[in-house]
C-alpha cells in the first residue's frame, strides 16, 4: 500500500461503476489508476471523478512499474475551481493534460514536469491568460518530445541581441543579417519572438501577470501550431476545439451591417 500523490489529468468510464484514472503522480509520474465504484452515489471515491484536482490517495502503485495503480480512499483532495467552471481555461487545461500524457511515458518518475504542471494549473487557477499558459507549457515540452529549437542564439553568428525570426532550415532564430538566407523563415514581428524566446525558459511558478495584444498572441499560437504540426505532426482533438471555440467567439463579436434606408 501507499499514498498516492497527484494530479488528475483524466478519467474514463469502466464497467459500470468503475474509473480509471490518469493522474500525473509525484513519486511515479504518470500513472492509470483503477478506483472501483468511483461512479456509484455516495461513493468514497467521487473526488476521483473530477478532472484536475490534487489529491492524496490510500491505494498501490502498478507492480513493477506496469499495469495499473489502485485507488482505495481518498485522504485529501483539492479541486481547481476555477479551472473547471470556465469552458475557456477548461479547454486549455485538457489541451495541457493530453500533451503532458502523449509526451510521458506511464510509470516514469518525472520531478520536474510534477512541479511544472501544479505551477501551470496553480497560474490557470488563478485566472491568468489560459492560452499563455498553454504556450508556455507546449514550449517548454517540445524537448521532451525531441525537438529543441534554438531560441536564444543566431547559430551562425551566435548573436543574442538584435532582430530575430524563427527559422526552421536553422532549427531557430536568426539574426536580420541572416533573413536572406532562409526564404521560409516565418517573418515574426520582433514582440512575438521576444515572448517566445522568454517563455521557452520562464519559471511558471514566478511567472506573475502578462498581457498581450490579440496579435501577439496570434503570433505566438501560430508558431507553437507550426512546430507541432509540422515538426511533430500532432493536433490534439483539444486543439482543434479550441480553435472551433475561438472561431465561434470571433463570429459572435462581427457587427451586422446596417440597413440602407429604403427609398
Amino acid at each position: 500500500m501507499a499514498l498516492i500523490e497527484g494530479l488528475i489529468l483524466n478519467t474514463m468510464p469502466y464497467r459500470e461503476n468503475d474509473l480509471l484514472v490518469k493522474i500525473f503522480s509525484k513519486e511515479q509520474g504518470i500513472i492509470t489508476a483503477m478506483a472501483r465504484g468511483a461512479k456509484k452515489q455516495k461513493s468514497q471515491l467521487a473526488a476521483v471523478s473530477q478532472p484536475f484536482t490534487w489529491l492524496v490517495v490510500d491505494g498501490a502503485y502498478p507492480k513493477n512499474q506496469q499495469g495499473l495503480a489502485f485507488i482505495n480512499s481518498v485522504q485529501e483532495s483539492r479541486i481547481y475551481k476555477n479551472v473547471v467552471v470556465d469552458l475557456t481555461t477548461a479547454a486549455y487545461a485538457a489541451l495541457i493534460a493530453k500533451d503532458l500524457t502523449v509526451a510521458f511515458e506511464e510509470n516514469v518518475p518525472q520531478p520536474e514536469w510534477y512541479a511544472k504542471t501544479l505551477a501551470a494549473f496553480d497560474q490557470l487557477n488563478a485566472q491568468k491568460d489560459p492560452q499563455v499558459i498553454a504556450n508556455v507549457v507546449e514550449l517548454q515540452l517540445l524537448p521532451v518530445f525531441g525537438i529543441s529549437p534554438n531560441w536564444q542564439r543566431d547559430p551562425l553568428s551566435g548573436a543574442q541581441t538584435g532582430d530575430f525570426d524563427y527559422s526552421e532550415k536553422y532549427n531557430g532564430i536568426i539574426e536580420k543579417a541572416h533573413f536572406d538566407m532562409d526564404d521560409h523563415r516565418l517573418h515574426l514581428d520582433q514582440k512575438t519572438v521576444y515572448y517566445l524566446r522568454l517563455f521557452s525558459t520562464i519559471d511558471l511558478a514566478k511567472m506573475g501577470k502578462v498581457n498581450l495584444s490579440p496579435v501577439t498572441k496570434r503570433g505566438i499560437q501560430r508558431v507553437v501550431d507550426y512546430l507541432y504540426d509540422r515538426q511533430l505532426g500532432f493536433q490534439p482533438k483539444e486543439k482543434r476545439f479550441i480553435q472551433k471555440m475561438a472561431a465561434f467567439e470571433r463570429q459572435l463579436t462581427i457587427k451586422p451591417r446596417p440597413k440602407e434606408n429604403e427609398s
